[in-house]
């Protein structure tokens, strides 16, 4: 049938790895002017075409002096130097050095030919039109060199790069007024089942929100990711066939939500084999909430297969959905936060799989403490607003007695 088909839990390294070999993602670039561009990816590495600092600049508010002139100083035999003149930040030189001569500078000014060594104010008694300078220092001391920021043809940002503020000062640095980035990754987000309505829709009490889809487009509210939220489609083949098809073609991935379990009857995963070449087929990833995630690979496109409960979809996006969308777009994962802190009670473990198990950190007088929230089933949004973050309990593991200290990955700020 031309794909491989897995039932058994896999573990999320697995299916990631095995997923980016499948993906064939092609994304277009376009030049925008650098001032528009924060959030976006860099479509080429950044060269620096010229030295930071162009030119030796002094390091201190003091003297710009030869070295070899105060090699010798020190507080019982001072060397005095006549001042020739003054340079301002922003000016170029135009005195040459000569021996025995010394020459005020601020912070960031220019070094005239010559003279190689800066001399701090606090170590000048300075009178007139001369100083005297009490302490020795090495040729070259003080001074920012030439290229010590940048060097000429040096990789200053890299291809892949999330452009953030510190980039925005860079390339404003390198006056890189024009850069390459990919275009937006185009994400559709495709809420299934009979039994949904929308926030503002009436129903009756046997009806579910959508709750899924707002919370997928908020957690894909990146600069470089346009999604698009469709309209909910009804638990019929056909219906969900012709919204797979239809939908592939214009976004780079797909996320669908309802509709996958470990089962055979399940539709979306049977939609998706019968709406075009689908290379990779994987049902059931080894974490709790969130055992019925799956992923396909349709016309060289993922298409994640998330659960209908919202908790159990949120961890499957977290998981598995977010790493592959930065890899598609050659980026790196930022860094997620993780504290340290003492667990209040017993948690336990869930065999074969990675158990993301919702807690509370609280700040006390001894320190961090992680409270579980005990609350049963992955559909109980409560649950992750009430708690803060997320304790990972690894496979094999035996969970974590009461006491213990664990490591508790945060989404919401800590309160006492």
């Amino acid at each position: 049938m031309g794909y491989k088909f897995l039932k058994k839990l896999a573990k999320v390294d697995e299916v990631i790895a095995l997923v980016s070999k499948k993906l064939k993602t092609e994304l277009t670039t376009e030049e925008i002017d650098f001032d528009k561009s924060l959030g976006s990816v860099l479509a080429e590495d950044i060269i620096s075409s010229f030295n930071l600092p162009p030119v030796n600049k002094s390091a201190f508010e003091g003297y710009a002096v030869r070295g070899t002139d105060v090699l010798s100083a020190s507080q019982y035999y001072p060397v005095r130097l006549r001042v020739i003149g003054e340079i301002k930040i922003g000016v170029g030189p135009t005195i040459e050095s000569t021996q025995g001569k010394a020459i005020k500078v601020v912070t960031g000014s220019a070094l005239p030919n010559g003279f190689d060594t800066v001399v701090p104010v606090e170590y000048v008694r300075a009178s007139d039109d001369e100083i005297e300078v009490s302490k020795s220092f090495p040729i070259g001391d003080n001074v920012i060199q030439r290229g010590e920021d940048v060097k000429k043809g040096q990789k200053v940002i890299r291809k892949g790069k999330i452009i953030d503020p510190f980039d925005m000062a860079m390339l404003a640095h390198l006056k890189q007024t024009r850069v390459k980035v990919l275009e937006k990754l185009r994400i559709a987000i495709i809420p299934t089942g009979s039994e949904l309505i929308e926030p503002y829709e009436v129903g009756d009490v046997y009806k579910t929100v959508n709750t899924n889809a707002y919370a997928l487009s908020a957690l894909c509210k990146e600069h470089w990711i346009e999604a698009r939220r469709l309209s909910v489609v009804q638990d019929d083949l056909e219906a969900l066939t012709h919204a797979v098809r239809s939908s592939i073609e214009d976004h780079h991935a797909l996320i669908m939500t309802g509709g996958t379990s470990v089962g055979e009857s399940d539709l979306v995963p049977e939609s998706v084999r019968r709406a075009g070449k689908v290379d990779l087929v994987i049902r059931g990833i080894g974490i709790q909430p969130g055992r019925p995630t799956g992923v396909a690979v349709l016309n060289g496109k993922p298409v994640f297969m998330l659960s209908g409960f919202p908790v159990a979809c949120i961890v499957g996006f977290m998981a598995l959905v977010r790493p592959l969308l930065y890899m598609m777009v050659g980026a790196m994962e930022p860094p997620r936060p993780i504290v340290k802190a003492v667990l209040k009670s017993r948690v336990s473990s869930s065999l074969g799989v990675v158990s993301y198990v919702r807690v509370k950190v609280r700040r006390k007088d001894e320190g961090l403490v992680a409270e579980p929230i005990r609350v049963l089933g992955s559909s109980a949004v409560s649950s992750l607003t009430e708690a803060n973050g997320f304790l990972m309990v690894p496979i094999g593991s035996e969970g974590f007695d009461g006491g213990s200290e664990v490591e508790v990955l945060l989404y919401s700020p800590i309160q006492g």
